[in-house]
């Protein structure tokens, strides 16, 4: 008994910091819709400056008592690095597709750490500083009393200060935390901001407001957890990660979003991590990474019985995700291939002419890696979906090829063996089929997951392998691995670099060929049918569970392919040549280049290979072509954390761009084209517009007063496509104006524009006379200009009572509100998304009848509601109108619009045709509006 209560209570304390981890990540992930892969980056960070505050001036540290140096971090480093990411990183992030939303903070992971490192290693050989770095063993006293003090519990189980102080720590964190989300403005604002980004700043929320102070309150959870975990692990950065990644369990088992199940799952994860290796047979108790393991096969369970298909979309990545223009759209196939046979001949001449040994190795290298990142093209490019498991292949394929040359077989085929063991490339095709069973099981769970949870899926898979499976003696081959040597075939000696690069090069060029032949067939178009709609691909007879696991498979060979080469090219091949950890520098460096593209990954291979080597050159070469380089920038290069920082947030900043460096320039001149081409206007009606609209100004303003609204000859649209060309419109107080268009006339466009949600091209927004184009639209909303949206102004996961609070903070406003609409008072603790149509367009007016704005725009407040309630909804307007709101009322129902509004406005492709009193919108501008008949 006293075992189970010793492992019990030490659990508590490690569940504690998962706890701790968890918290952190359900805030961001709760205020931002981020799931912020980085977060043990940033304990990492805040821990390593701990400690340089903390350790001894003797010792090279600054010498800071531990409390201050402790406060320090916690209390101003970490918030300040909080507010720096969001402010270049995470803000960037927020509306983001949710493939760079997950790219784009692991590419943090792998920047965050190396930054420190680095910066600590430079500032000592630039500055004579003597700061210490990791290669010292780093572990600084705990926040409690030193030495620690310790308590006896039960007989054999005890407890220290140290440990005390973590469970503390935890249980207050989610318990301030809770408070702050459930029981102040602040968490009302950020959990609508995240429910519904654009609506939360047109009720007035500053929402990058609150996404600072959400992500610096998640780097002082991530900071708080580094401190406290200092004392009792050793701070390096893969013992952060792997710490942070095993939290993921409890953050699963919260839903995503409870912080109070975060605590709790994380202490249950803990406590399940210490009696499993305790009671662990004795074929595991040998195994060093099986408890490491524990936490990722209870993320694994926790995915499939808690999230289920709640986090992202079966088989691939939400709908926002549709890939990108093709920047090459357009281009004969001989301008395509150009590239690629300039690249071939000149790596060709490069290797066999001038490159030596060991230039020639490099290449042969970089063509490796990129023959493996052609995998990342297949399953993320193609497929949509983000697999953090390609390593794993990698490893699967190596031991494969290693074990099947190492072994004596009883009978031997001239074709398939040499001296009774396999054939290289017999073991290399070999190794591609079992990775490609390897990825059938890993493309499992995107049966039922997508996006987020698949990606979460297959990196407990990667952990699962790389803690437990891959160290296995029998698996690994003991600590010694299994050697590969370089093959014979026929008269190629692939021991010598330069005919290694060459079959490289051909395997790289057959890959690519397939890749481009994949994505051109029926199958490639029934994964991107798949990956766009899976009910319409069902339609048309397609399989979306062959196409969501077909990518994986062909990924998982290609890797497994690359993984034989790999073990060549690094032999002996151990568990440790391609941990998890590395497959996540692939993917970032692979996004860098271009994820979409063959030539992408393949270059990314080469530069990853080589920008060590280069970056050394440039440290070391005084001379020519070097010399215009200062001295120090130059020994600043020479680090191996370099390229991690390059490649890190060169991932971050590419990641909404899977074509990556290779589309930069492609991509401008396209779009410069089309923006050209979309300059030309129809003549004939632009003059016709301008007539008829300048008269009804005219008319408009001759009381003097300033309208409340007006737009001046505006122009926007969205990315390349221009949707208003030259607006004009003017709204007084106390007028209602029905704004009439056929669907797709750029009536929306327009009142997003007028609430600051679009920012114009060109013209101006007046309020009151006032320029406000350069107002955010949260001021617009707080200035009195309340927009009710296409779709319903509701937030879906917020109650009633939520929804009422952010537009009427006071009580008593809410009050007054129920009491006028009892039927929202019956349901004031129900979420809004389960309201019917009518009530969620009544919970959207209510708070502008309570607390009427100056300008009032509804756009298509009666879209799909039955007509008791289009009446009902008619008569807030019209009550409005009268209390002197000025109203701009955008309907396609001409009838219903007509009976209140006092100003009628017809909009035709883009442009305001016609303006003037509502008893001259006769049945012939009508029919020219919605039918595109020229009046005459």
């Amino acid at each position: 008994m006293s075992e189970f209560l010793s492992l019990v209570v030490s659990g508590v304390v490690s569940g504690a910091i998962y706890a701790i981890l968890a918290s952190g990540l359900v805030l961001t992930f709760q205020t931002s819709g981020i799931f912020n892969f980085a977060h043990g980056a940033v304990a990492f960070a805040t821990a390593f400056f701990y400690f340089q505050l903390n350790q001894p001036t003797a010792d090279g540290g600054v010498g800071m008592p531990m409390l201050p140096a402790a406060l320090l971090a916690i209390l101003v480093f970490a918030p300040l690095l909080g507010w720096v990411l969001d402010r270049v990183l995470f803000r960037r992030l927020a509306t983001a597709p949710e493939f760079a939303r997950i790219v784009g903070t692991v590419g943090l992971v792998i920047a965050l750490p190396a930054l420190c490192e680095w910066s600590v290693a430079k500032l000592n050989e630039i500055l004579d500083w003597t700061l210490p770095d990791t290669t010292l063993v780093i572990r600084p006293p705990g926040l409690g009393p030193v030495p620690k003090k310790t308590w006896t519990l039960f007989e054999g189980v005890t407890v220290d200060s140290n440990q005390l102080i973590v469970l503390a720590a935890a249980a207050l964190s989610a318990l301030v935390l809770w408070l702050v989300l459930r029981h102040t403005r602040l968490g009302l604002e950020t959990r609508a901001a995240v429910d519904r980004r654009d609506l939360a700043q047109l009720r007035g929320v500053d929402v990058e407001w609150t996404s600072s102070v959400s992500w610096m309150l998640s780097a002082t959870l991530a900071g708080l957890a580094g401190v406290v975990l200092a004392p009792i692990f050793e701070i390096t950065s893969l013992t952060f990660l792997i710490l942070t990644f095993a939290s993921f369990a409890a953050v699963v088992f919260a839903g995503l979003r409870s912080l109070p199940l975060a605590f709790v799952g994380g202490l249950a994860v803990g406590v399940i991590q210490n009696l499993v290796q305790g009671y662990a047979p004795p074929v595991l108790e040998d195994v060093t990474g099986f408890r490491t393991a524990v936490p990722f096969i209870l993320l694994l369970l926790a995915l499939f019985v808690f999230l289920g298909r709640g986090v992202g979309r079966a088989g691939a990545v939400v709908p926002e995700d549709h890939p990108p223009p093709d920047h090459r759209e357009g281009l004969p196939a001989w301008r395509r291939r150009l590239p690629w046979i300039l690249a071939t001949v000149g790596l060709t001449v490069y290797v066999q002419w001038i490159a030596d040994d060991f230039w020639a190795g490099l290449v042969a290298q970089g063509l490796v890696l990129g023959l493996i990142f052609l995998s990342f093209v297949v399953v993320t490019g193609l497929g949509g979906a983000v697999s953090l498991a390609q390593a794993t292949f990698v490893t699967v394929g190596g031991f494969t090829a290693g074990w099947l040359v190492n072994h004596q077989w009883p009978s031997s085929t001239p074709l398939l063996m040499n001296n009774g063991r396999f054939n290289f490339l017999v073991a290399a095709l070999a190794a591609a089929a079992v990775a490609s069973v390897v990825g059938l099981f890993v493309a499992l769970p995107s049966l039922r997951f997508g996006g987020l949870a698949l990606a979460l899926a297959t990196l407990a898979l990667a952990f699962i392998g790389d803690q437990l499976v891959f160290q296995l003696d029998s698996v690994r081959n003991s600590s010694s691995g299994w050697s590969v040597p370089a093959p014979q075939l026929g008269p190629f000696d692939l021991g010598q670099p330069r005919t290694m690069s060459m079959v490289l090069l051909a395997l790289v060029l057959l890959g690519a060929l397939l890749i481009h032949n994949l994505q051109n067939s029926s199958t490639g178009r029934a994964v991107l049918a798949v990956r766009s709609s899976e009910v319409a691909a069902r339609t048309t007879g397609i399989s979306p569970v062959r196409a969501r696991l077909f990518p994986f498979v062909i990924s998982a060979a290609i890797a497994g392919l690359g993984g034989a080469f790999f073990a060549v090219v690094n032999s002996p091949m151990t568990n440790t040549r391609a941990p998890a950890i590395l497959g996540l520098i692939w993917l970032t460096v692979t996004v860098t280049f271009g994820v979409r593209r063959a030539g992408g990954a393949v270059l990314a291979g080469l530069v990853f290979a080589t920008t060590p080597a280069l970056l050394d050159g440039v440290a070391t070469w005084s001379g020519a072509p070097w010399a215009w380089i200062p001295d120090d920038v130059r020994v600043a290069l020479d680090s191996a954390a370099v390229p991690m920082i390059l490649f890190g947030f060169g991932a971050i900043s590419l990641a909404r761009n899977p074509d990556g460096l290779l589309a930069l320039v492609g991509g401008r001149a396209r779009r410069s084209g089309r923006r050209d081409t979309g300059d030309a206007v129809d003549e004939k009606r632009a003059a016709r517009t301008t007539t008829d609209v300048a008269s009804t100004a005219e008319r408009s303003t001759e009381d003097g007063r300033a309208p409340a609204l007006a737009l001046e000859q505006v122009r926007a649209g969205y990315g390349d496509a221009e949707v208003l060309h030259g607006v004009d419109l003017a709204v007084h107080p106390g007028t209602a104006v029905a704004l009439l268009g056929a669907n797709g006339a750029g009536k929306s466009t327009l009142c997003s524009v007028a609430a600051g949600l679009i920012d114009p091209w060109g013209g101006r927004v007046l309020r009151a006379g006032e320029d406000v184009g350069a107002t955010p639209t949260f001021r617009r909303a707080r200035g009195g200009l309340y927009l009710a949206p296409e779709a319903r102004g509701v937030f879906p996961d917020l109650t009633v009572e939520q929804n009422l609070a952010l537009h009427l903070p006071d009580g008593d406003g809410r009050d007054r509100a129920f009491g006028r609409f009892p039927l929202l008072a019956d349901r004031r603790s129900q979420p809004a998304g389960l309201l019917s149509g009518g009530e969620q367009q009544l919970l959207t007016l209510a708070p502008a009848l309570l607390h009427p704005p100056d300008v009032l725009v509804a756009d298509e407040p009666t879209l799909g509601l039955a007509p008791i309630v289009t009446e009902q909804i008619m008569s807030m307007v019209e009550e409005l109108r009268d209390s002197g709101v000025a109203v701009l009322l955008v309907e396609e129902k001409a009838r219903e619009a007509l009976e209140v509004a006092d100003v009628v406005a017809f909009m035709e492709l883009g442009r305001v045709t016609w303006v003037g009193p509502r008893e001259e919108a006769d049945a012939e501008r009508l029919a020219a509006a919605y039918l595109g008949v020229e009046d005459t």
